[in-house]
């Protein structure tokens, strides 16, 4: 279960950042006319930053309840630590993007709505480190991580 809700909440955070444009605007209309506009789009962000929420913190309780696989025999100790500082990260960015989201969005505060553009770079980058050692560990050091990913272990 672990593994599709990984690859649901990466699906719906692609769509969140190639669609986000349509919020911004509308985002940036409310700030200058104070009215908010709920477009399809607008709409749609919405829902799904709620949803990519929601999916974290059911990936949160799992993970509590069930725990995570052991890591890569291979990984220093510093990889360990590095993988798990990155998934918390993670974590704690799928909650508080959304309610950042929410704040600037229901408030019409702009210091909010900065605060989520700042997370949502902070996620990009994360995104980017992520993918990139995901790939490193399968093409270069060729280790099965993306494997694991696909297919879990028994």
């Amino acid at each position: 279960m672990q593994i599709r809700l990984h690859w649901a909440v990466a699906g719906l955070v692609v769509v969140q950042f190639l669609f986000a444009e349509g919020m911004s605007h509308a985002f940036g209309r409310m700030l200058e006319t104070g009215t908010q506009t709920f477009t399809l789009g607008v709409t749609l962000h919405i829902a799904l930053g709620l949803v990519i929420m929601v999916l974290a913190f059911w990936r949160i309780g799992l993970r509590m309840l069930h725990g995570v696989p052991a890591p890569d025999p291979g990984h220093s100790a510093a990889q360990v630590m590095a993988a798990r500082v990155t998934h918390g990260l993670f974590y704690l960015l799928m909650v508080l993007l959304p309610v950042s989201g929410m704040v600037a969005w229901s408030q019409g505060a702009a210091w909010a709505g900065g605060v989520h553009s700042a997370l949502r770079a902070a996620l990009l980058l994360l995104i980017v480190l992520h993918v990139g050692v995901a790939l490193i560990g399968q093409f270069v050091r060729k280790d099965g991580t993306m494997t694991r990913m696909v297919k879990p272990f028994d």
